[in-house]
Formats: C-alpha cells, sequence, structure tokens
C-alpha cells in the first residue's frame, strides 16, 4: 500500500512552469553581463540553488562569456555574489506571488482521505521556502513535513537523504510504499537513489518551461507534440510512471494499491 506521497514544489504542486527561478538566475547572472539561455538553467532545476549556480559556472558558454568580460575564469567570491543576487530576486518574486498548481487541492484531499501522508522536498533554502510556504498554506496547502537540503547536512538533489529523513519520520519501513513526484530529472533521480517509485508531472513542469497561458493557446496537435517531448525525457531515465497533470495522481495511487491488495 503506498504510504506516503514527497511532492517538489515548484513545477510540481505550485509556480506553473517553475518560472520563479528562471527570472531569477537570468537577473543575477545579466546583473554581472553573463547571458545564460533558459536550456542552460534548467538542465540544472531542481538541485540545491548553491549547487546549480555552481554547474552553471561549469558550462563552456558561461565560461567563455565570464572571460571576455572579466578576462578570467568564475571563482567562488563570483559564485557567492551571484547566489547572494540570485536569492535577493527569488525572494522578491516569491514573497509576491505563489500560485498553486491546477488539481493540487484535489489531490491531496484524496491523499488524506485515502490515509496517504503528504511531505516535500525542494531545492530551495529554508528563508525561501518560508516564502512559498506562507503563500501555498494561505491557499489551503499545507504539507506534514517540509524539507530542504539544510535539513541533512547540505545533502540536496540527487542523495536520498531528504526521502530518507521523512520516511524514518513517518517510520516508512517499505520504501516501494512511497511515491516521489517531481517535475525535473533530479526529482527522479533523487527518488531512484531513495529506492522509492518515482512519477514525472508534464504539464506545468520545468521540463516543459511554459506559462499556462502558453500552454493553453497551443493548438491540440502542439500540446501533444510538447507532452511526448517531455514524457520522452522522464521515460529515459527511467521514471517509474508519467503523468500529465496532478488530477492523474489518484489514478496512479488506486492502480499500486490494487495491485498489493491481490
Amino acid at each position: 500500500m503506498i504510504e506516503a506521497v514527497i511532492f517538489d514544489w515548484a513545477g510540481t504542486t505550485v509556480d506553473y512552469g517553475s518560472l520563479a527561478p528562471v527570472v531569477a538566475f537570468k537577473a543575477a547572472f545579466n546583473t554581472k553581463n553573463i547571458f545564460p539561455t533558459d536550456d542552460e538553467i534548467r538542465q540544472f532545476m531542481g538541485m540545491s540553488k548553491w549547487d546549480h549556480i555552481g554547474e552553471m559556472l561549469k558550462l563552456s558558454t558561461i565560461r567563455q562569456q565570464w572571460i571576455e568580460e572579466y578576462d578570467a575564469e568564475p571563482n567562488e567570491d563570483d559564485r557567492k555574489e551571484l547566489y547572494t543576487m540570485f536569492e535577493s530576486a527569488l525572494m522578491a518574486h516569491l514573497v509576491k506571488k505563489t500560485e498553486l498548481k491546477p488539481g493540487l487541492l484535489e489531490t491531496v484531499q484524496f491523499l488524506n482521505e485515502s490515509d496517504i501522508r503528504v511531505a516535500t522536498t525542494t531545492g530551495y533554502t529554508p528563508k525561501m521556502m518560508d516564502a512559498v510556504q506562507q503563500g501555498a498554506a494561505s491557499l489551503g496547502y499545507r504539507p506534514e513535513i517540509v524539507l530542504t537540503s539544510a535539513d541533512v547536512d547540505n545533502n540536496g538533489r540527487p542523495a536520498p537523504d531528504m526521502i530518507n529523513k521523512i520516511m524514518g519520520e513517518f517510520g516508512i519501513e517499505n520504501s516501494q510504499n512511497v511515491l516521489k513526484v517531481g517535475d525535473t530529472l533530479v526529482d527522479i533521480e533523487e527518488g531512484q537513489n531513495a529506492n522509492v517509485k518515482t512519477v514525472g508531472i508534464i504539464e506545468g513542469s520545468s521540463l516543459m518551461g511554459l506559462t499556462e497561458d502558453e500552454y493553453n493557446n497551443l493548438s491540440v496537435e502542439e500540446q501533444e507534440l510538447a507532452c511526448e517531448a517531455v514524457r520522452q525525457q522522464f521515460e529515459s531515465v527511467g521514471a517509474d510512471f508519467v503523468i500529465n497533470n496532478l488530477s492523474d495522481l489518484s489514478t496512479i495511487v488506486k492502480s499500486l494499491n490494487q495491485l498489493k491488495e491481490m
């Protein structure tokens, strides 16, 4: 039986398209006259933001821009400065607005009625999560446990430490009774490293990278193509399940529980 569902935050349960971090990364790097693309930013989504910036600075395209601008490669002081600017830009956005993704409250209600615990992991810091949690709580979403990498000695995704800690706090011994739901490949890797079942979500994901309006304004054929491209990415890393949106999660849970009962 499924005992717990562990959700990601941005792009999974809030912030359709996971746009807030992208905007903040761009603001930080642009201030230094460095101009990363959306793809360069999104390939590391799901990591702790400190690690994310470190990985971006390793990219040859960004390193080359930095060398041309400053006649030197980026160092740890540059990384710290970028992180400070990123955090400031992100906090300004998070304090203003946090929006729940479609189907979230109905899905959480189903889980609650099924006696399935709800917890979360994130690449955000505790300070960032305070803002997101307050906004989400005001809209009715209050997961039982919210963990950041700071809660596990900064061993963030794709390490399994946050999921392992949640299972310990819930008293869950069989990891196969846990679902990890996320919108990035790092989410899937985190779940695999914890030996839990993994679920990739397509619509509103960081992998798709579209706002809700942008997605809804696509033709049916364009939507299908966009969804299939994301589905293939999740399947390429071995996600156990791939769903279009949160409303589809109950079907996965019911199916798994029926199999357990047979």
